[in-house]
């Protein structure tokens, strides 16, 4: 009888402990209420950090993902809605940058007072969710507000949610040399693609030669390796940068295949056609880098009215990227070019 009195009794604590662990989890991972401080926001630690803080000459490497926080009332409509997905919005997320998110304390307590605030809260290798409405958020922009919460479809009401974790706190010396050492391998970086875009040129040039031979087409060429042919050579206006330009054209792979178009019949035929696409002449500004450099630098040699033929090498056009289906790496492209107009 005492044996299992004392079984049970164990039986009993071991169900309580457990039943204390996961209450503990789930009341820190859920239901831990947030804290709420003075000046308008809550907040709710979500890792332990090493206990390091951001102080005045500190520069900051840390994630920051902003989103608009459900209304209590909306997300349950949703619900009731068959197969409804309502997405979340997400206004920042340096998750999505190429580089590390790196922030200046000090410019920060300057220009965005509040986020200063909140970042004196977050220790070193610690994750902090934060919530406040774009009211607080933007105090510093009071006379603007109206304006800023118009252009973000934001009110003053909403509750945005902030997820920020500080991966490290560096002082000036420790940035310093963060930013020597990234310097060299991006110089390195750039050293070793260039030398594989040189090699890549020397191929490029030498398929299009070929194409030209097989063909029987004489072309000029620019020192770039851009070749070129004005089928259609005009006295009107010439193109040259900040003009606008209206383009009709016709991409090719050197096999023949078309990979884009501005005319419907070609598009057609080539089972190109995409119906809700408008097939009229391409409008665009010369010069600012909005079209691939092949592009950029033969309509330089063009004038309006005139037609040509450019030859891309592929590192004047997508490099080894592949963009589509139709366009695969290093593809070397072929453009039938007519200027429709300058302006």
């Amino acid at each position: 009888m005492k044996r299992k009195n004392i079984t049970a009794f164990f039986l009993v604590l071991l169900t309580l402990v457990a039943g204390l662990v996961w209450y503990n989890h789930q009341f820190h991972r859920y239901l831990y209420p947030f804290i709420t401080v003075p000046s308008g926001f809550s907040y709710k630690k979500m890792m332990v950090g090493n206990g390091k803080k951001v102080k005045d000459g500190d520069v900051v490497d840390m994630v920051l993902v902003m989103k608009l926080a459900y209304k209590k009332g909306e997300k349950a409509e949703e619900e009731h809605v068959p197969n409804a997905k309502k997405e979340e919005r997400v206004l920042i997320d340096t998750l999505k940058e190429p580089q590390p998110f790196l922030l200046r304390y000090d410019d920060l307590t300057s220009t965005n007072k509040q986020l200063a605030e909140m970042l004196n809260i977050v220790e070193e290798k610690q994750r902090v969710i934060f919530k406040f409405s774009p009211q607080y958020y933007l105090k510093d922009a009071a006379a603007d507000l109206d304006k800023i919460l118009e252009f973000n479809d934001l009110k003053k009401d909403d509750e945005l949610v902030m997820d920020v974790e500080i991966k490290k706190i560096m002082n000036q010396e420790e940035y310093d040399q963060l930013m020597t050492t990234k310097r060299a391998a991006q110089l390195e970086k750039d050293k070793q693609q260039l030398e594989k875009d040189k090699q890549q040129l020397e191929k490029d040039k030498q398929l299009i030669t070929d194409y030209l031979a097989a063909h029987n087409i004489q072309a000029s060429s620019t020192d770039s390796g851009l070749f070129y042919i004005v089928d259609q050579s005009s006295e009107d206006i010439p193109i040259v940068k900040g003009k606008c330009v209206k383009i009709n054209y016709t991409g090719r792979l050197l096999d023949g295949s078309v990979f884009d178009t501005t005319n419907e019949e070609i598009a057609k035929s080539h089972n190109i056609y995409l119906p809700p696409k408008a097939y009229v002449p391409f409008e665009f500004q010369v010069g600012v880098n909005s079209v691939i450099p092949g592009w950029e630098e033969g309509l330089l040699l063009l004038k309006k009215n005139e037609k040509a033929r450019f030859f891309i090498p592929s590192v004047l056009a997508y490099g080894e990227d592949v963009t589509s289906k139709r366009i695969p790496g290093n593809a070397v492209l072929l453009f039938e070019i007519e200027v429709v107009d300058v302006f």
